[in-house]
């Protein structure tokens, strides 16, 4: 009889930890949409807090993983920056050298290789201020133009239940996983000291 409880207490209680934990998970996606029993209205964690999950992700990608600063150092950089340069002038080389001459050959017969040159120079250099304006300003520009915070936290609010949920458990299956097989092992872990405590009370 004693082995029968040797056997049967750690495995229950094993068991009784695993169903316990894998029923607090299912509860974290279901129900998707409130649902009365008696008094009581359920709705999964997940769901019934996506626009407060939406909110808290806008923030963590806008002010850690996405941040104007972080953006910024990215996108200004001095390859990038002459990139840029160097592309308007050459479609401006390429505009003076074809079209302009194309369209206006008159007004072509005075403007020299000098001349070019001049006004490649002076846009360049207006090129360089505006760029170094808009690097200065980044910050306004993206939250006023762009609003990452906000952006994220719309596409999130957009998907509905079925979609978060199948979001969250692929990010969270393996954790999941290991929170239900924990249940188990802390269950069969207990049911062990139930044995000793047993066998020390006979």
């Amino acid at each position: 009889m004693f082995i029968l409880k040797l056997i049967l207490i750690p495995l229950i209680s094993g068991l009784i930890g695993w169903i316990t934990n894998k029923i607090a998970v299912w509860l974290l996606f279901n129900p998707k949409n409130p649902t009365r029993i008696l008094f009581w209205t359920f709705q999964g964690v997940f769901p019934k807090r996506q626009s407060a999950i939406a909110e808290r992700i806008g923030d963590l990608v806008a002010d850690e993983l996405l941040s104007s600063v972080s953006i910024k150092q990215q996108i200004f950089t001095d390859e990038n920056l002459s990139g840029i340069v160097n592309f308007v002038l050459q479609k401006v080389d390429n505009y003076l050298e074809t079209e302009f001459k194309e369209q206006h050959w008159f007004l072509s017969i005075f403007v020299g290789d000098g001349t070019k040159t001049k006004m490649k120079s002076e846009l360049e250099r207006k090129l360089y201020e505006s760029l170094d304006d808009i690097s200065d300003n980044f910050h306004d520009y993206v939250e006023n133009k762009v609003n990452i915070r906000s952006l994220v936290a719309q596409r999130i609010n957009g998907l509905d239940s079925d979609q978060v949920n199948n979001l969250m458990n692929q990010i969270l299956k393996s954790e999941l996983g290991f929170i239900e097989l924990t249940g188990a092992v802390l269950g069969f872990i207990i049911g062990l000291f139930q044995i000793v405590i047993l066998f020390l009370m006979d």
